[in-house]
């Protein structure tokens, strides 16, 4: 295995804690019909659905190309599909259920066989027309500003315990970060994301007994933030929508106590941001041809809606809003209209 420098902060600079660029993280905008708007702030709560069931039919899979580069430069794998190899066995340092997890998401270019990426999509402009047309009703909607930095103040992993406080699962996720578009980009994120896996796998092969345990939760911890960074990658056809997302990794109907692990989870996710979450409900929706997982996830819109934009083509009134907005506890939020001549 080829050696490593890994940077002290070894995320990109646009995954960092809860700024961007030295500079305080923006509001993002959900574009939406007015229709759904009343439901986000009557139901205070936003819709997480199933990642792979979006509009972009490369969902994934493109971030797996600079992924798998990423590993193979820094001296991990060789190979791909069938003929992956794992330099030196490294993989067999984690855990047998999560050597299938990781050996099968790497080869199939998959999300791993045993979770679901449920995930919200905002934007950080606020009037923009394509997602007018796209998202807001072709502008006859709104969009609705939130401030969600809450969610990037918390390390991605963690755990989920039963009623009586028995772990279920240890390595859970929650991500809320700016995508990453076009090839050069998601390079620079993926060889960061590498090095620190390199540096854990390392480090575990040095590690005494007393610590051995912890620095394989690390290593595992790093290794499935990578795969999870597959969904923050998209090609740089979709760069000027300037996307964030907010994303829950959670179990799917392959996990061994599937059920139980899903009400865990709705129970966690309150706990891990009680200034922020108030509930969370699993369900399956249909849409047209399919079916589609979602999490209704419970919000504190006093705390996290701070704008609503009126589409260009929308004739509700700022004071049609802020009733809306009153009658969901809302007070304090700034209400504009689209600049937009868009008809």
């Amino acid at each position: 295995m080829k050696p490593v420098v890994v940077p002290s902060d070894p995320l990109p600079v646009v995954w960092r804690g809860n700024e961007t660029g030295g500079q305080k993280m923006p509001l993002t905008y959900h574009y939406c019909s007015l229709e759904t708007a009343c439901a986000i702030i009557s139901n205070a709560s936003l819709r997480l659905c199933d990642i792979t069931k979006s509009n972009d039919s490369a969902e994934i899979t493109y971030g797996y190309a600079a992924a798998m580069d990423s590993l193979k430069r820094i001296g991990l794998i060789s190979g791909s599909g069938p003929t992956l190899e794992f330099a030196d066995h490294w993989i067999e340092l984690l855990r047998p259920e999560y050597q299938t997890l990781l050996r099968e998401a790497l080869s199939r270019h998959l999300l791993p066989p045993n979770r679901l990426c449920y995930a919200v999509c905002l934007s950080e402009r606020a009037d923009q027309l394509s997602q007018w047309r796209a998202y807001g009703d072709d502008g006859r909607g709104v969009a609705l500003g939130f401030d969600l930095s809450t969610f990037a103040q918390r390390e991605p992993s963690f755990t989920v315990c039963s009623d009586d406080g028995h772990p279920l699962e240890t390595h859970m996720m929650t991500l809320y970060r700016p995508i990453v578009y076009g090839r050069e980009r998601s390079t620079e994120c993926f060889d960061e994301l590498a090095a620190r896996m390199a540096r854990n796998v390392h480090d575990l092969r040095g590690a005494s007994a007393g610590t051995q345990d912890a620095v394989r939760a690390r290593l595992l911890d790093a290794t499935l933030e990578f795969i999870a960074a597959t969904a923050f990658c998209k090609k740089r056809f979709f760069r000027e929508e300037r996307e964030w997302r907010l994303a829950i990794w959670g179990p799917n109907a392959n996990t061994a106590g599937f059920e139980t692990l899903q009400e865990g989870l709705a129970h966690a996710l309150p706990r891990r941001f009680p200034d922020t979450v108030t509930h969370a409900r699993f369900t399956v929706l249909p849409r047209t041809d399919r079916l589609v997982p979602t999490i209704d996830l419970g919000l504190d819109l006093g705390r996290t809606l701070r704008a609503v934009m009126i589409g260009p083509r929308c004739t509700a009134s700022e004071q049609d809003i802020r009733m809306l907005l009153a009658s969901a506890g809302v007070g304090v939020a700034d209400v504009a209209h689209s600049r937009g001549t868009y008809r």
